[in-house]
């Protein structure tokens, strides 16, 4: 099949020369098409500067295509010496995990090609000259003696990229004879934007320009010149101007191809792409020398190509594979011992689900791809936005739908037509509003009805009803009609009447929503007293974090995170990146 395509987007461009390695440049990817778009101008300008080079381009997530597609198309055409070239300005951790773990899965599929990585456009004299022609469109005819530069970065918990930025403000500011050009971040890192504008007018600027430091277009840059507009509204005795990113200047597309040639004849100054760190970093002394990640999330093997991700990737359970409850707060003094609603690496798999794909008649892709697995006894939280394809996937798991491709396995049945009757029998699902769920004109009835619809009669069912209302505190009120309970109340009941079926796997649908404080702690601790696996499907966070060690976050259709769920909420930027909002003040490391 020929991949070649004229428009610069995807597939390979040039011929593979015998002389010279290919070049797949990658991207880190957006939803946002406009930032696509600068993408693949760059790759345009690396093409006109260098027409004779096989080249092409692929992003780490949220765009496509792939940089393992990309590869692939590379190696389909010819290439056998590849050297793969990050877009991105400074260093972190894409570049630092994802980056070389694409390597080693190209590694793992093509055997016979050899794969080298450059390093990022980094500190270099056209990426300051691009900055600076941005900075001074911004400042305009300013008096620069009276003036002052923001430049914000995106932000990072990476000490490299962090003093890398800082380094690239000051010689900005050497070079351009500015007297103040002060870093800031949006995100992870400080300064933030409020705080360096407000040093930049305590140094005495008049006028200050908030130039974004990004390579591409994307919803940051709004965020940044909100912050500004913000807090130039509480200074009006300042000029405040908000100034161009980067974009996809053609002396960047030069700078990529420096990097592609240091990358098979030069110098390449970054780590390998074989462990996280080979030099001590501060604060990161025991990442030195462990190996990279191949997997998007979770330990297990790598099969050679990475599932195209729609998101951020949130923080994998530890680098040394440790189990979940170590990786989660380092109780190194806990090691073999299981608490409950963590996984029990002995107990039995309670749901197993592998490669599930589902599209509606309509077309729109619900599941493209989703593998988890869940052991007996854990206590799980299925966190997304909305339209992530919760739904769909809760759908497959009591049997109402059928997989299109792939497979769902609970307790060890297998989802098939003939057996969905039975697989039914062994998942509860618990309705967001318990009004849909209880029908009987008594909670007594309501918990029966299920436990004797399965053959359940006389003493045996009698036995099974009361253990069931004792669990939920709801013995006395065996007798009254639901619609007289408070909404806690008929939840809780809503729960003991699924528990009463004994299923193999609990799924409780925003079992917070709606209930007052006193509520919502009391079915807080009938939860946690459920004696059999429990999934639970909320946008309560906080609730999230209190009852469920470990967190599945599903987005576009794919499982985009699978880990410890203090770590994944307290990862601000993928959590913004798929729309799920803490509590104003909520802090999940403190909580």
């Amino acid at each position: 099949m020929d991949l070649r395509r004229s428009d610069a987007r995807g597939g390979t461009h040039g011929r593979p020369a015998p002389d010279r390695p290919s070049l797949v440049l990658v991207g880190h990817g957006s939803r946002d098409a406009d930032h696509v778009d600068e993408f693949w101008d760059l790759v345009r300008h690396v093409g006109e500067i260098d027409p004779e080079l096989h080249h092409a381009g692929g992003f780490i997530e949220l765009a496509e295509p792939s940089a393992d597609a990309a590869i692939d198309a590379l190696v389909a055409d010819g290439a056998t010496e590849i050297v793969s070239v990050p877009i991105v300005l400074l260093a972190a951790g894409h570049l630092k995990n994802d980056g070389p773990a694409t390597l080693a899965r190209a590694r793992i599929r093509h055997p016979d090609v050899t794969f080298r990585m450059a390093r990022d456009l980094g500190i270099h004299p056209e990426v300051l000259s691009v900055a600076e022609d941005r900075i001074a469109a911004t400042l305009g005819d300013a008096d620069p003696a009276a003036s002052g530069v923001v430049l914000v970065g995106r932000g990072s918990s990476d000490p490299d990229a962090s003093g890398d930025f800082a380094k690239l403000c000051r010689l900005l500011s050497d070079r351009r004879g500015l007297p103040i050009v002060e870093p800031a971040w949006i995100s992870v890192a400080e300064p933030r934007v409020p705080d360096a504008l407000e040093r930049c007018r305590r140094l005495g600027a008049t006028t200050i320009a908030v130039v974004p430091f990004f390579l591409f277009t994307g919803v940051l840059l709004g965020r940044i010149l909100d912050q500004a507009a913000a807090w130039a509204q509480q200074h009006p005795e300042l000029t405040v101007r908000g100034g161009p990113h980067l974009g996809a200047d053609r002396r960047l597309a030069r700078v990529a191809l420096e990097r592609y040639r240091e990358g098979f004849g030069g110098d390449v100054r970054m780590n390998c792409d074989l462990c996280v760190y080979r030099v001590t970093l501060p604060g990161y002394e025991e990442k030195v020398g462990l190996p990279i990640s191949l997997t998007p999330h979770g330990d297990g093997p790598a099969r050679g190509r990475r599932r195209n991700r729609r998101a951020t990737r949130a923080p994998r359970p530890g680098w040394d594979g440790t189990a979940l409850e170590l990786a989660d707060e380092g109780r190194q003094g806990d090691r073999g011992r299981v608490k409950p609603g963590e996984a029990d690496p002995e107990a039995a798999v309670a749901v197993k689900v592998r490669d599930l794909h589902f599209a509606y008649p309509d077309g729109s892709e619900a599941l493209t791809g989703v593998d988890l697995t869940i052991r007996a006894g854990e206590r799980v939280a299925l966190l997304g936005p909305n339209g992530a394809g919760k739904t769909t996937l809760l759908l497959h798991l009591n049997g109402v739908l059928q997989p299109q491709q792939g497979t769902v396995e609970i307790a060890g049945t297998g989802l098939t037509k003939r057996t969905a009757r039975d697989l039914r029998r062994k998942v509860g699902i618990v309705f967001q509003d318990p009004d849909d769920q209880l029908f009987m004109p008594s909670i007594e009835s309501d918990v029966a009805f299920g436990p004797a619809n399965l053959g359940l009669t006389g003493g045996a069912l009698e036995e099974r009803v009361t253990e069931a209302l004792r669990t939920f505190g709801l013995e006395e009120l065996r007798e009254v009609a639901p619609h007289q309970l408070s909404l806690g109340q008929r939840r809780r009941a809503a729960v003991a009447g699924v528990l009463a079926m004994e299923p193999e796997l609990m799924v409780l649908d925003e079992p917070s929503s709606n209930l007052d404080p006193a509520a919502r702690r009391e079915l807080a601790d009938v939860i946690r007293r459920l004696p059999t696996t429990t999934l639970l499907v909320t946008h309560d966070l906080p609730y999230a974090l209190e009852l469920c060690p470990r967190a599945i976050v599903m987005d576009a259709g794919q499982v985009i995170a699978d880990g410890p769920t203090r770590q994944i909420l307290a990862d601000e930027g993928f959590m913004r990146a798929h729309r799920l909002e803490l509590p104003a003040g909520f802090n999940p490391l403190a909580a």
